[in-house]
């Protein structure tokens, strides 16, 4: 009897892609309240949910986000590349 690991080719490992929509928001409105605040306002906000500001002004990369999803495996939590 003969053991071993069967080889599976890449289009037995590869999972189907997950058709996505991604919706970017409108966040202008955040931007321009964040704008009005005072220092003693901002630092307010900081201490109760940290550098959560900071957040606006990242640019999102939607086909970025859009490949990663193909990837990410919910029950471990991360990203999963079989070919690694």
């Amino acid at each position: 009897m003969r053991v071993g690991i069967e080889g599976h080719s890449c289009s037995n490992t590869l999972k189907k892609r997950i058709p996505i929509k991604v919706k970017e928001g409108n966040v202008n409105g955040l931007r321009e309240l964040v704008r009005k605040m005072t220092t003693t306002q901002k630092d307010t906000f900081r201490s109760g949910y940290g550098n959560l500001l900071n957040l606006l002004e990242v640019d999102v990369q939607i086909p970025a986000i859009s490949a990663l999803v193909q990837y990410h495996d919910p029950r471990l939590r991360c990203f999963t590349f079989h070919d690694f």
